[in-house]
């Protein structure tokens, strides 16, 4: 493991210490010769007549108008959709309302402007101007308008189905073969599609690969030795390709890798792995390292992987990659740039990482690109594939490999760059192989990588969007990476562009994950938390300092595995009096805010010098997974963290502005005495908070935690006093539902923030409006009958991903996790079918393994609700698939299950688990079932997929929900950036990580001073000339 822990230590290493080396030990760069060379074939490209149409189509169409954008979203979505009616409202939203006409004739293909003016012509039909006017297209405006829907429909399509030909080799492979028959185009082929989430997706594609490698192997016989190749995505040839899943992967993954392998041997053609997330990185070499001592495969050459320069450990990988070439008959090595970048930078500021395991900046990516096949260029076992589409970079590796030509090959996406190599053939006395990248598969299968390429290629940076367009200088296109790295390091403006994970906030720290992705770290978190198993953790009301003594102690056993954890002493009588005679703690109220937010600054080390401890306890007492723990942890801190924010712009008194001679401020101050009352299923989060929220504002709390995770809440309150807050500030109250519902009705308690279950807040409300003189603040958060609607235009496997993360994940435990989901008709047996089969690849078991996905259900009385609505729902017939798993001996495991019903009617409130309701839907019927939704009277969360963004926003508008996500999950709502809370049945607001959520912990006090009272207004006098 030595060489991928020197490997792993580089993925988050400085980008700036980084550029600094390679810019420094990469001179051979600043050859004038380079760039002249890449001069000359960006002059032959532009003065080149015989431009590919998707050449013309890029030098119009870039991503730098909203034409563009709506050609991407019509070539991802158009194609798959069913129905005419989807078909109408994509066409409608995505054409209507461009600029098509100003495009019309500015370039000199044919295909471009046919297509230009079949979409102007679209526009006119979806978007009619009916008024006449002296405007030259008044004519086909009132032709088109009488086109019908249909042909409409049909002859966007058309011009859709065309684009997407450019990029597509075949939709088998006996077409693609048939397509690159000719015996000088060498191919690298491979089916693409969505990553496997079933094993069906699993057979279909291992079959594909199969049935290519050996149609590959034929081919090449009639041909030349390894003419043909065949490359493979790991992630569809196995449901979960996972760093958490290490043992399955290296298993079953393993197998489908070393079956392959060993075909492609027989056949004696190359097999490359293709490269894919960052975080997937160190299970592939290790993959990759096993099959390279297969003694049976060890004189195969064909043995090959990518390498993306973008990731900073590339190089790294480059001198791995040759250590294993040694042992065997050579490695193949596909240098890439790489394709996910966007999506590299979202995955890693999500996930709170030390820094980004990427440049954030394509000059960065360059330098690095020419600077790792240097290190290749120096190797002896290793044999290059270059794929790049950058003349500046073929350049660079010619002058490399001077003399050498015949010991690389370079490579180029099927679609894209023939004009480019074309013309640097021309320039070169000898110039190797160029192999083209040829994706096989429906066009269906292939829309998401065709989107990919688009939107890679449409950017503004992108070589392939500025080497064809005359007005921008060619000194500018082929610019060294160098001078512009450089220019970007002094300039640093790449760490305003793209934020690194910790920076993300403006005015706050990001808080920071554990990395799961990392296998040293995931054996670290497991063997640390076992060292927990043998303490005995211990809770008891901590009032004023002083411990509870002599009350009832219970032994507190893991809802996962029924072992003892700990033991609780609940509070009685003397506890309760003690709260009943407490008073505001005069010391904290007064303290400076800065000395506050030092002290909770204090609390947030604390939080992390402890995790292992939390992800303990979070897992042992509240069956959380490690994923659930390490997310929870982080929103604990990012509680603190923005509130502590938000307390420092309260602190200082706002001016109102108002007629002269009086001044007037705003000015806030605590209430007094908060009773704060948090759940089991975030029994960290939710807890620091409501307490966070209330001391920040100066106010002292009595928490109140869920009974069934006392030990949390134990420790975190403790860690709170360890950190600096008076325990006069802060009590603990360990007590069961009677006794917390008497303290509800203390006169002293001057509010309460409560999250729980609805009927529990009615009470505390009532109690509030007849046991109490004054009015009192009720701050309640409860649960929902949150709904997702799917359309017609949505991804399958994107909604699936979601459905699953949303419905069963946590075991369904969460307040925003999805009970009920609406399918459109045309696509429900499909999406029915697919979960049925992705629910299978669900992992329940014991929250403290890593591989585990979901954990027990918190006590037997919330697993016994969920086992009498299973049953009910089956006793009436209704079809359901469930997750076929063998539930644990011990524990309370419940499988996650999903039921078709009829109406959301037929659910009769929330079912606090994972159990998901599918509903089928017409089109037509949004608008009604929307008003059954709201009629339920919960209003928390509520997601949607579809590629309608308009649709979308009219769903959010006549919802009654707090949050409403667009193609995602809908669940884990980030402090500061989704305030989390509903309306309703679902609470009062406001909303828990928002801008308004410390102003209900505070009273206003409005201070007016009369300054003509004392003489007059001094300030408007002197400025009386």
């Amino acid at each position: 493991m030595g060489t991928h822990n020197k490997i792993n230590s580089l993925k988050y290493a400085s980008e700036e210490t980084l550029v600094e080396e390679i810019i420094s030990n990469n001179s051979w760069i600043n050859s004038p010769e380079i760039t002249e060379k890449a001069s000359e074939i960006v002059q032959l490209c532009r003065s080149d007549r015989s431009k590919t149409r998707l050449d013309n189509f890029f030098l119009e169409y870039g991503l730098t108008n909203q034409e563009g954008v709506a050609l991407m979203c019509l070539a991802e979505s158009l194609l798959r959709i069913p129905d005419d009616h989807t078909c109408d409202e994509i066409i409608n939203e995505k054409v209507g309302g461009k600029k098509w006409l100003s495009h019309l004739n500015n370039s000199p293909s044919i295909f471009v402007n046919a297509t230009t003016f079949g979409l102007f012509i679209a526009e006119q039909v979806v978007e009619l101007d009916t008024k006449i006017s002296t405007n030259p297209v008044t004519w086909l405006k009132s032709v088109t308008s009488r086109i019908g829907d249909p042909v409409l429909r049909e002859a966007v399509k058309k011009g859709m189905d065309i684009l997407s030909d450019e990029f597509v080799s075949g939709t088998t492979i006996s077409q693609a073969l048939e397509k690159f028959s000719a015996s000088n185009t060498p191919c690298s082929f491979d089916m693409l599609g969505e990553a496997a989430r079933t094993q069906s997706d699993v057979d279909f594609f291992f079959n594909c690969y199969e049935d290519a490698i050996r149609r590959v192997g034929e081919k090449n016989a009639q041909l030349s030795s390894s003419f043909h190749e065949i490359s493979i995505k790991l992630s569809a040839i196995h449901p979960r390709y996972e760093p958490l899943k290490e043992k399955r992967v290296m298993t079953e993954l393993y197998e489908k890798v070393f079956e392959l392998a060993q075909q492609a041997a027989k056949q004696e053609i190359a097999l490359t792995i293709d490269a894919e997330e960052q975080d997937r990185l160190e299970l592939s070499l290790m993959l990759v390292e096993k099959l390279s001592k297969e003694k049976n495969i060890s004189d195969w050459s064909g043995l090959g992987l990518a390498v993306q320069a973008y990731g900073k450990r590339a190089p790294e990988v480059i001198t791995f990659s040759d250590s294993l070439a040694k042992k065997r008959n050579g490695l193949m090595v596909r240098l890439v740039k790489g394709a996910y970048w966007d999506q590299e930078i979202k995955i890693h500021q999500n996930k709170g990482a030390p820094d980004l395991p990427v440049f954030s900046s394509k000059s960065f990516t360059d330098l690095n690109y020419l600077h790792t096949a240097k290190l290749i260029s120096q190797t002896k076992n290793l044999r290059p594939y270059f794929a790049t589409h950058n003349a500046h970079t073929i350049a660079g590796i010619m002058a490399l490999y001077e003399n050498r030509e015949d010991e690389f090959e370079f490579q180029r996406i099927f679609g894209m760059g023939d004009i480019t190599y074309k013309n640097a053939k021309n320039i070169y006395t000898k110039f190797p192989v160029t192999r083209i990248y040829a994706p096989v598969g429906s066009k269906k299968e292939l829309l998401p990588y065709l989107v990919r390429r688009l939107l890679e290629n449409g950017a503004n940076s992108s070589f392939v969007n500025k080497y064809l367009d005359k007005q921008i200088p060619i000194s500018e296109v082929i610019e060294n990476p160098i001078d512009v790295a450089s220019r970007n390091l002094d300039e640093k403006e790449y760490l305003e562009h793209v934020k690194r994970p910790l920076d993300v906030f403006p005015d706050r720290k990001n808080s920071k994950g554990y990395d799961l992705a990392d296998q040293k770290k995931i054996l670290e978190l497991a063997d640390e938390t076992s060292k927990y198993l043998s303490h005995t953790f211990e809770a008891t009301s901590i009032i004023d300092g002083v411990s509870a003594q002599d009350t009832k102690t219970v032994n507190i056993t893991s809802p996962a595995t029924q072992t003892n954890i700990g033991k609780v002493s609940f509070a009685g009588a003397d506890e309760l009096t003690s709260i009943k005679n407490l008073e505001p703690c005069k010391e904290w109220k007064i303290l400076d805010i800065k000395k506050k937010t030092e002290i909770f600054n204090s609390a947030v080390q604390l939080i992390e010098q402890n995790r292992f401890k939390f992800f303990y306890l979070l897992g042992s007492e509240a069956g959380k997974t490690f994923k659930d723990a390490d997310a929870e942890i982080r929103e604990a801190v990012d509680f603190i963290l923005y509130y502590s924010t938000k307390a420092k712009e309260l602190n200082n008194p706002h001016i109102l502005e108002g007629p002269t001679g009086e001044k007037n401020f705003l000015e806030y101050s605590s209430k007094g005495i908060f009773l704060c009352i948090s759940p089991w299923n975030f029994p960290l989060a939710i807890l620091v908070g409501q307490v966070a929220a209330a001391l920040l504002t100066g106010n002292t709390v009595v928490c109140k935690p869920a009974e069934d995770t006392s030990l949390i809440a134990a420790e975190i309150i403790k860690l709170l006093h360890q950190a600096g807050v008076p325990e006069s500030a802060l009590h603990l109250l360990v007590a069961k539902k009677d006794v917390s519902d008497e303290a509800t009705k203390f006169q002293n308690i001057d509010g309460i923030a409560f999250t729980g279950s609805g009927a529990a807040a009615k009470q505390i409300n009532l109690n509030l409006a007849t046991k109490h003189n004054a009015l009192k603040t009720l701050i309640a958060e409860t649960g929902g009958q949150n709904v997702m609607f799917v359309d017609s235009s949505s991804l399958k496997e994107q909604v699936i991903d979601d459905i699953l993360k949303s419905s069963f994940y946590s075991s369904g435990q969460r307040c925003s996790a999805l009970r009920v989901v609406y399918v459109q008709e045309e696509i429900f047996e499909e999406y029915w079918q697919y979960l049925s089969e992705a629910i299978q690849e669900l992992k329940l078991g014991n929250p403290l393994k890593p591989e585990t996905d979901l954990g027990p259900i918190i006590n037997e009385t919330s697993l016994n609700k969920l086992t009498s609505h299973k049953e009910k729902l089956i006793k009436s017939g209704k079809e359901f698939v469930e997750l076929k798993n063998t539930i644990p001996n011990k524990g309370y495991f419940f499988n996650p299950i999903a039921f078709k019903v009829n109406s959301i009617n037929d659910i009769d409130g929330e079912k606090f688990g994972p159990i998901l309701h599918f509903i089928k839907y017409k089109a037509e019927e949004l608008e009604s079932i929307l008003e059954e939704v709201n009629g339920t009277g919960y209003g928390l969360t509520m997601g949607m997929h579809s590629r309608i963004s308009g649709k979308a926003r009219k769903v959010f508008e006549n919802a009654n929900i707090g949050n409403f996500y667009l193609n995602r999950d809908i669940v884990g709502a980030v402090v500061g950036v989704q305030p989390f809370g509903g309306q309703g049945l679902s609470g009062t607001g406001p909303k828990a990580g928002g801008p308004n959520y410390l102003h209900s912990f505070v009273n206003e006090k409005t201070f007016t001073d009369n300054v003509m009272a004392t003489g007059g207004n001094i300030d408007l006098l002197s400025k009386n000339n």
